[in-house]
Parts: C-alpha cells; sequence; structure tokens
C-alpha cells in the first residue's frame, strides 16, 4: 500500500524516526575529529620527546627501564634529522629513594645522545621524594642548563631567576620550557610563586616573539587538567594563572602545541574551550611502554604540527 494512504499519525511518525536518525548520525559525524591529511614535503624541522623514563620500583624493573632508555637513545642517534630532544621529566618511579646515582645514571644516558638534550623537572624526581629540598639540589647538580652538553646554536635563553625555564627559536618556531610538576604540594607559596614566574616566562617569549614566529611549543610535566563540559577543570589550582593565560588571554594568537608527560597514557585533544583547536595538547606515553614522539614542525597556519608515534 502507498504511504499516503497511510494514517496521518504513521506518516508523522516515518518523518520523526527518520529525521532522528539522520540528525544522529550527521551529529555524529561532525562530532568525530577531523583527520588530518599526512603534509607533503620535507618538515622546516623535527625534534623528538620522551618522558617517564626511566621508571621502575625493582632493581630488575631499574635496569629494565635504564636499558630501553640506552637503546631509545641509540636509535635516535641514527636520524639525522633531529633538531634536539626534550625529557618531560620523571627520570624515576615516586616511590624509590631520590638517591645520587639515579640522577647521576640517568644524566650520563641521556648524554649519551648526540642531539642538544633538554630536560625539566618531574615530580618524581622533586617534589615528591621524602627531603624535596635535597632532591632539588641534586636535580640542579645533574640537569641544570643540560642542553649546554652540546655545542649548538639554537640561541637558549633562560629566565634569570629560575633557570630551568627556557626558550629558544628555530625556523620561525618558539620553544618554552617551564616548571610545572604535578604531585605532592608541600608548600603552597611557592607553588604559586614558581607559577607565577612559569606564567610571566611565557608571556615574555610570546610577546617577544609574536611577530617573527609562526607557532609556539610549550613543555611541561605535569598533566594540567581535561576539558568537563565546557570548562577546564584544574588538576591543581595553582596551574590556574598559566591555563588562564594560555586560554583566554594570551599574547601569541597562533597554533600553539602543549606537551606534557604525568599521565603515561597518549592524549591528544584540544581541551582549552577560549581557544579550541589553536591549541594542541599531548601527553606523551611513558617512555618504557612507546618510543619518543617525533614531531614535525611546517610553516603552515593551520596545521604546522606532524605527530609521528612508533610503537
Amino acid at each position: 500500500m502507498a504511504l499516503k494512504n497511510r494514517p496521518r499519525t504513521f506518516v508523522f511518525f516515518i518523518s520523526i524516526l527518520a529525521t532522528i536518525l539522520l540528525g544522529g548520525l550527521t551529529g555524529c559525524d561532525q562530532s568525530q575529529p577531523q583527520i588530518k591529511e599526512t603534509p607533503t614535503g620535507a618538515p622546516d624541522l623535527t625534534f623528538a620527546v620522551m618522558g617517564d623514563v626511566p621508571y621502575g620500583l625493582t632493581p630488575d624493573e631499574i635496569r629494565a627501564e635504564e636499558i630501553i632508555l640506552k637503546q631509545q637513545i641509540a636509535d635516535l642517534n641514527q636520524n639525522d634529522s633531529l633538531s634536539f630532544v626534550m625529557h618531560v621529566g620523571d627520570i624515576k618511579k615516586g616511590i624509590p629513594p631520590c638517591e645520587p646515582g639515579v640522577y647521576k645514571t640517568v644524566a650520563g644516558i641521556l648524554r649519551t645522545n648526540k642531539h642538544p638534550t633538554f630536560i625539566i623537572p618531574g615530580d618524581n624526581e622533586w617534589n615528591d621524594c621524602q627531603n624535596p629540598e635535597e632532591a632539588w639540589k641534586l636535580w640542579e647538580a645533574n640537569f641544570t642548563r643540560f642542553d649546554e652538553h652540546w655545542p649548538n646554536e639554537l640561541g637558549v635563553v633562560r629566565q634569570s631567576n629560575r633557570q630551568e625555564n627556557f626558550s629558544f627559536v628555530i625556523q620561525g618556531t618558539l620553544f618554552i620550557g617551564i616548571n610545572m610538576v604535578g604531585g605532592k604540594v608541600h608548600d603552597w607559596k611557592e607553588w604559586e610563586s614558581r607559577i607565577e614566574d612559569d606564567r610571566q616566562w611565557i608571556e615574555t617569549q610570546f610577546k617577544r616573539h609574536s611577530r617573527d614566529c609562526n607557532a609556539a611549543v610549550i613543555f611541561t610535566h605535569a598533566n594540567p587538567g581535561a576539558k568537563v563540559g565546557g570548562t577546564f577543570e584544574l588538576k591543581i589550582h595553582a596551574f590556574g594563572p598559566v591555563i588562564e593565560y594560555l586560554d583566554k588571554e594570551t599574547d601569541f594568537a597562533k597554533p600553539i602545541l602543549l606537551i606534557h608527560g604525568d599521565g603515561h597514557k597518549w592524549i591528544e585533544d584540544h581541551p582549552f574551550p577560549t581557544a579550541g583547536d589553536r591549541i594542541t595538547r599531548v601527553q606523551v606515553t611513558a617512555g618504557g611502554l612507546e618510543a619518543p614522539l617525533q614531531v614535525e614542525v611546517r610553516k603552515d597556519a593551520s596545521n604546522p604540527f606532524h605527530l609521528i608515534r612508533s610503537f
């Protein structure tokens, strides 16, 4: 029987059902992340990022992770295209003692890299230690100005009152490293002061390079939080000044890649409500579970970053 001979209520039901199904399918399609095309042509620069490695609890686990790190460095040494390598913190598990040998061993392994290597603090080797003050002295003794072990022309500059915060520019891309860790909060005043230093450092570099750079990459250890509904929920409220500046007050209205460790599992999203797709956040997989991330950068106003993972 033709549809026109059906009762009007049946026709209305069919119409509503079709609208729901089609609308739902369309909505699903629209909500899926857009698949970016693989860039063509040689990148302007390529760099590698690792974090949360070596990571272990028992002596056997620690040795196994150190072997992994050594192999990863050896593999990176085969790649002549890398401009530098970045370690985003956590060179040990949070539980084992924070002994001098741990810092010295990891520093020695990283120094076998032929590429300039940077490292920022993680909570496990600093504020999660039983004696954070002594742990920080160990970190400073082994990793402050770590990139200077390699002759390079990167033009690295550092914050005068916080030497672990640095920046440099390569091929029109601004790179910034800051001391922003998660973990235990022993002194809220210290945290708030340090995070404000981080914010000021980012702001200073953004204002300085707003015209001569096409994109920026920010390295931090801590996962700052996640987008929940229409807002960004901070993991630790002290992170607020940095995140608020990046999301709402930035002096650098260009693509930004925020890379951190901390959570061990891969995340790639756009969590900041105001900035939207302009800021991409990546949490790198723990080094013992995945090879270092490689990032290609091109002068592309909408899609400058190409992420390459190796499993």
